[in-house]
């Protein structure tokens, strides 16, 4: 599966609208931690166990999408969030990768 860039507030609230999980690396470019981890996030977006259908990886840039980091309540990145059916579930602040795993195995174990 490949991780979609969510572009604007209208396609964040599609995106969780229309899928059953959706789970957001929330970042920045000049963020140090946030480069160190996306390798492992864009991995556990392409490993087989994690691609049931109804599971969407997604990236927000909070610059480039301010709206929607300040109604997801960004205050520090990376954070990684997890929505359910429409509802937020979970979510996770820091760049762990041994808690993203275990965040991503709860999340994908929801479908």
């Amino acid at each position: 599966m490949t991780l979609t860039e969510i572009r604007d507030h209208a396609h964040f609230n599609e995106l969780i609208e229309n899928n059953q999980i959706v789970i957001i690396d929330a970042w920045a470019e000049w963020c140090g931690p946030c480069r160190a981890i996306s390798p492992i996030f864009e991995q556990l977006s392409e490993n087989p166990e994690n691609n049931k259908s109804g599971v969407v990886f997604a990236k927000l840039d909070v610059d480039n999408n301010e709206q929607v980091s300040q109604e997801l309540g960004v205050r520090a990145m990376p954070t990684f969030f997890v929505f359910h059916n429409g509802a937020k579930v979970d979510d996770l602040m820091g760049a762990d990768p041994r808690k993203l795993v275990e965040l991503v195995e709860k999340a994908t174990s929801l479908v």
